[in-house]
């Protein structure tokens, strides 16, 4: 592979990761996002393990550590708002992972890649997206939405669950589809009355559950998740009314706050993996949810983005120019990581949300004791505190 052009349709953790790497490589590559800007609205995550490093690798935890901090606490309470055992400090979980961890909104992480990015001087196309793709023996060749066209060496589909780059060059996503039983959904408000403090609050219900938490001074996120059948695609106009219904009569103020509300959710999408028999062909690759979707549940779809964007780009380096062998290599490695992780996701599904009340007898004095500063090692390192790219170089 002689030509350095690459395109990279997605311009979010994965795509901008595997941009900047790319980049510092050597290889010229273009990114298009469906999306009209950067996205500024976005979930908490946490971030540690597997992301820490690549972002450690990549030198951006001085800029992760500056980011605003506006939660202390994690608190699971009742229907009246008051704690069920007492809040989990937040430093204590960042104590356990000696330092190497942050509660981080995901455009926050996004916003830190786009500015490296345009440092290095990539180019981002925003409100873009992939119409067709031909795959030949020397290039790929690619028409975009706005008309234009470009031949490219390499094709990359980091552009997430419900990937374009996917349908095109793979088929259609119910093949590779699989659903663990939930929907979720995430909406922002004005704080007003709905002051939760500095704490993510949780509150639960059988088969359903509420979260609320700042994410700056006059603002909060709420978020939902709720069990229920597949029913396939839900078009974005009944999104907000099949929210409410699945909520109606649920207490603290997890009915309350969407009761008057009318606009879309600012997320929402059924927790759904997609397994794939294999992420690439002769000179399309898939990376990040495109190909290996953990779900909310699994909470590292983040760190795996960047250890695949990590991943992809080391091995087309240490293969020199063999792109067939760079991609087999890649998937070689991180397959099995992510089929694991997919994996555990999928068996304890029904342990995200309780399923009655008598799960919740046990279920807080078990978090209590999995939180406490003597367990909440040990319970993180069964959430991946240990990086999958440990001694991979």
């Amino acid at each position: 592979m002689d030509d350095k052009d690459v395109l990279i349709s997605g311009g979010g953790i994965a795509g901008l990761t595997l941009a900047i790497l790319l980049k510092e490589r050597g290889f010229e590559p273009l990114v298009i996002e469906r999306a009209p800007a950067l996205r500024t609205e976005g979930y908490m995550m946490d971030f540690f393990g597997t992301g820490w490093d690549v972002a450690e690798r990549m030198g951006l935890i001085d800029d992760i550590n500056k980011l605003p901090r506006p939660i202390d606490t994690l608190a699971y309470i009742d229907r009246r708002g008051s704690p069920r055992f007492p809040p989990v400090p937040i430093d204590r979980i960042r104590r356990a992972l000696d330092g190497k961890y942050a509660y981080l909104r995901r455009p926050d992480l996004e916003r830190i890649l786009f500015d490296r990015a345009t440092a290095a001087e990539v180019p981002v196309k925003f409100g873009t997206e992939i119409e067709w793709i031909h795959e030949g023996s020397s290039d790929v060749e690619v028409r975009f939405s706005d008309g234009t066209a470009g031949e490219f060496a390499l094709l990359f589909g980091a552009d997430g669950v419900h990937s374009r780059v996917r349908e095109l060059a793979f088929g259609k996503e119910s093949q590779f589809a699989r659903f663990l039983g939930y929907y979720v959904a995430a909406f922002h408000f004005n704080r007003g009355k709905y002051d939760t403090g500095r704490s993510v609050n949780m509150y639960e219900e059988p088969c359903r559950i509420c979260w609320a938490y700042p994410i700056g001074q006059d603002r909060m996120e709420s978020g939902y998740a709720f069990c229920h059948d597949d029913i396939g695609h839900i078009p974005r106009e009944e999104r907000l009314r099949f929210v409410k219904e699945q909520i109606r009569g649920m207490g603290w103020i997890a009915e309350e706050l969407l009761r008057e509300r009318d606009d879309d959710p600012l997320y929402f999408d059924s927790a759904t993996q997609i397994v794939m028999p294999s992420w690439h062909t002769n000179r399309i690759a898939l990376l990040g949810d495109a190909c290996g979707c953990l779900t909310l549940l699994a909470g590292q779809g983040s760190h795996m983005a960047m250890a695949g964007a990590y991943v992809l780009a080391r091995e087309l380096e240490k293969h020199r120019g063999y792109h067939i062998e760079a991609l087999s290599a890649y998937e070689n490695f991180l397959k099995p990581h992510v089929g694991k992780k997919q994996d555990e996701a999928a068996r304890t599904a029904k342990e995200f949300v309780p399923h009655s009340r008598f799960e919740m007898l046990y279920r807080y004095p078990l978090m209590r004791i999995a939180f406490s500063g003597f367990f909440v090692r040990k319970l993180f390192a069964g959430f991946g505190a240990k990086s999958i790219l440990a001694g991979y170089r």
